[in-house]
């Protein structure tokens, strides 16, 4: 455990100030074989007389020691049916790397899914808009059906910009 030693205290700034360590966190031998790099943080608080134990799982090293860049879940993918295809199928591929090997999996399909698709928000609202502009004024049933088909698309690619 990083940071202050005790986790609870009684009586704090007086003369009969007590500390103690109640507060822990279990897991099993196999869990810790699987999460090698996990740490406990006993964060301070204020406001009560136990700390916040904080369970960290930390990234793994890469060949020269440095740590390397995480996977970041990008919350625009939540407005894309691909991401839960993407999530489904990759953890059913993934399933025989055992828990941790079957998240980075997922991570590196999300990752590679996702790629740069996220990044170009206004030229893709700029072009919707357009073919939105050029259904302007007509009536027909195929026309009416694409300009809302396109008002939803472009709802969506908002959220996701906003999300973004």
């Amino acid at each position: 455990m990083d940071g202050y030693p005790y986790t609870w205290e009684k009586g704090k700034g007086m003369v009969n100030w007590l500390e103690e360590r109640l507060d822990k966190v279990l897991v099993t031998e196999e869990w810790r074989n699987i999460v090698e790099r996990a740490r406990v943080s006993n964060l301070r608080t204020r406001k009560s007389d136990h700390s916040i134990l904080f369970l960290g799982i930390h990234e793994s090293l890469g060949r020269n020691g440095v740590g390397k860049r995480g996977f970041q879940f990008e919350m625009a993918w939540l407005y894309d049916e691909g991401c839960r295809e993407v999530v489904q199928q990759s953890w059913q591929e993934g399933r025989g790397q055992g828990l941790q090997g079957c998240i980075e999996y997922c991570g590196d399909r999300l990752t590679r899914w996702g790629g740069d698709r996220y990044h170009k928000y206004g030229k893709q609202i700029n072009d919707l808009n357009k073919e939105q502009q050029r259904l302007r004024g007509c009536t027909d049933p195929a026309s009416l059906a694409e300009f809302q088909r396109l008002e939803q698309l472009l709802s969506r690619t908002e959220a996701q910009e906003d999300a973004y």
